[in-house]
């Protein structure tokens, strides 16, 4: 092992960035964390929720976020998670427990515990709320950055095919003369969502990140564009 990476573990192919020396026992709790998202939908998997771990530990440095809530936050966030709509670890979902019964196993007080689930439950972004703790906001920030840049591409269009949704409206693919309804079509989601989630990112630390990636969004579209051409005279043929 490289001098470099003596703080990192080895997970699925990859160095993964820890606390140094992890301080707060968490590579002993990866594999029964992982078995959580058994069956999860592609988009929503262990990997998802590794790149989220990375992320929210890059801003919650910079920001000096409580690591230890924000971590596990960050390892639970989607236990549970569907595609269908439901809630996952929320209030009522079904992973809450398993996420609690876990934290209580790894030791952690309660109060330290509702504050993990707290982070947790107001994550998503179709609830809209600015959650009240540092921790939080810097969880919804390293959530939503998984949804833009190249990662981000990705996930829009697995994610629309397991939904059945087609590739972009065939008269008008970039929204230029109609609302975007990225209930029907996959690229629409880039120009109802993705396109706007720099502006709602907390701290400067995301936002730094979220510019970066809202630029590989808009060259993907440029290039897209090149390719697919004008379609409109031709939607009628």
């Amino acid at each position: 092992m490289r001098d470099d990476q003596q703080d990192n573990i080895y997970l699925n192919g990859a160095y993964l960035l820890l606390m140094p020396s992890d301080e707060f026992g968490l590579k002993s709790f990866f594999p029964a964390i992982k078995s959580l998202y058994a069956g999860a939908d592609p988009a929503h998997d262990f990997s998802h929720i590794l790149r989220v771990y990375r992320n929210a530990a890059i801003i919650g440095r910079e920001e000096g976020a409580d690591m230890q809530i924000l971590l596990l936050a960050a390892l639970l966030h989607d236990v549970g998670e569907k595609k269908s709509g439901l809630a996952g670890v929320g209030r009522n979902g079904p992973g809450r427990e398993k996420a609690e019964s876990l934290l209580r196993q790894m030791g952690l007080l309660q109060e330290r515990i509702g504050q993990v689930l707290y982070a947790v439950d107001v994550h998503r972004y179709s609830m809209g709320i600015i959650p009240d703790s540092l921790e939080a906001r810097i969880l919804q920030d390293a959530d939503r950055l998984d949804a833009m840049g190249a990662i981000g591409i990705a996930r829009v269009f697995m994610t629309g095919g397991t939904l059945g949704r087609r590739m972009y409206h065939p008269a008008d693919p970039f929204c230029r003369e109609r609302e975007p309804d990225d209930g029907k079509w996959n690229l629409d989601h880039f120009y109802r969502k993705l396109l706007c989630l720099g502006a709602g990112m907390h701290t400067k630390s995301a936002r730094r990140l979220a510019s970066k990636r809202t630029d590989v969004l808009r060259r993907y579209l440029i290039d897209l564009e090149e390719e697919i051409g004008d379609l409109g005279g031709l939607c009628d043929l």
